[in-house]
């Protein structure tokens, strides 16, 4: 009989990992589009074939996003994330504001005042990360939405799936108002329930990869579409009036859900086996996202290292801006590697070992019956 102190934890298959990759890479792009300077939201803008591309690069944030928290959902659903994880979120977002805060201070990149200083030791806010701000809210409250989804049941979760996404996601997008219902938290818990309900609907279902593509090929191609004829009626001025093409490419679109349900499916029945490398640099994602959306950084990156605008003329645009944000992702990913190395020698030898009794209590109270809560 084996000791259960000795069992060796399974390596985590590099199947989801390899999706955690990508969704921050669809990240990266978008906000090589969004932040670059080319104003690809004004209806009045002169169209060109590189500017309906640029576009296009910016369809993919939401996706990466949605896959993202999709990921998140899929694993915490069957455990309770440790309260010393959490604090290691912000020990991780706070490094990264303050260090970027006086290095470009001291560089004269960005003027030092005493309020910012204060404001780099409360990171978790909106005006720094909004995505984090929402994704530190969801950890924190992962174990209670856990507990509902599991009280709920497969069959109850899944017609609440359908009727949130039918108001949250499906009017919102044909009417082109997210702003009806819209709490970024409230959208993050949904797709954690998504991620939830796939962990054990998966284990019996199995869908045709070839299947997963199209769909989600099907519904960006409708975004895509969708972009060429708003640039067309903004310009032309039709009786349809202004159309808000990123309505149908935002956080809550119906086809951003489907793409990232899509490729979620696609990537978790994938059969690649696990593969250390993959892991490991997927575990940087999170820092390419605190590097590269920075806001002091991102200023100065796309628009004092890249001028994004100047090449938009060029017939090997769409050339430079794969160039770029591969460049950005790969230097952000390095970087986040060597750094996590430091900060988790630090965390561990301090800061961890005294974090432990506080997780134990925390994971026994929620464990207990409901009778001694």
């Amino acid at each position: 009989m084996t000791d259960a102190k000795y069992v060796k934890k399974a390596p985590r298959q590099s199947n989801l990992e390899l999706s955690r990759i990508l969704a921050m890479y669809l990240i990266v792009m978008h906000h090589f589009s969004v932040h670059g300077g080319v104003p690809i939201w004004s209806g009045s803008a002169p169209l060109s074939f590189n500017f309906y591309l640029d576009q296009l690069l910016s369809t993919g944030g939401k996706i990466g996003v949605n896959l993202f928290v999709l990921i998140t959902g899929y694993f915490l659903a069957k455990k309770f994330s440790k309260f010393s994880s959490l604090i290691y979120l912000w020990i991780k977002t706070f490094s990264y504001v303050i260090v970027f805060f006086l290095l470009f201070c001291a560089l004269g990149l960005h003027p030092f005042n005493w309020s910012s200083l204060i404001s780099c030791f409360f990171p978790i806010r909106n005006d720094f990360y909004w995505f984090v701000s929402a994704y530190f809210l969801l950890i924190l409250l992962s174990p209670f939405i856990t507990i509902g989804i599991k009280a709920l049941g497969q069959r109850k979760l899944f017609t609440f799936l359908l009727i949130f996404g039918f108001f949250w996601s499906v009017i919102p997008t044909l009417t082109t108002k997210p702003e009806y219902y819209g709490s970024t938290l409230f959208w993050f818990v949904y797709l954690f329930s998504w991620g939830a309900f796939l962990r054990d609907y998966l284990e019996r279902k199995i869908f045709s990869q070839s299947l997963c593509l199209s769909v989600c090929g099907a519904s960006w191609g409708i975004i895509a579409i969708i972009i060429a004829l708003a640039d067309w009626n903004n310009r032309v001025g039709t009786f349809i009036g202004y159309i808000d093409w990123f309505t149908f490419a935002n956080l809550y679109s119906v086809f951003s859900l489907i793409c990232a349900l899509s490729l979620f499916v696609f990537f978790k029945q994938m059969q690649i086996g696990y593969k250390p490398w993959i892991n490991k640099f997927a575990a940087a994602m999170f820092g390419v996202y605190l590097i590269h959306e920075n806001p002091i950084v991102y200023p100065w990156l796309w628009s004092k290292v890249f001028h994004v605008p100047e090449y938009l003329g060029s017939s090997w645009f769409i050339l430079y801006a794969l160039a770029v944000i591969t460049i950005v992702f790969f230097i952000c990913a390095i970087l986040d590697l060597i750094w996590e190395k430091v900060l988790q020698s630090g965390y561990q030898k301090y800061l961890f070992p005294r974090l432990q009794p506080l997780d134990k209590r925390v994971t026994d109270f929620l464990n207990a019956p409901a009778s001694q809560k």
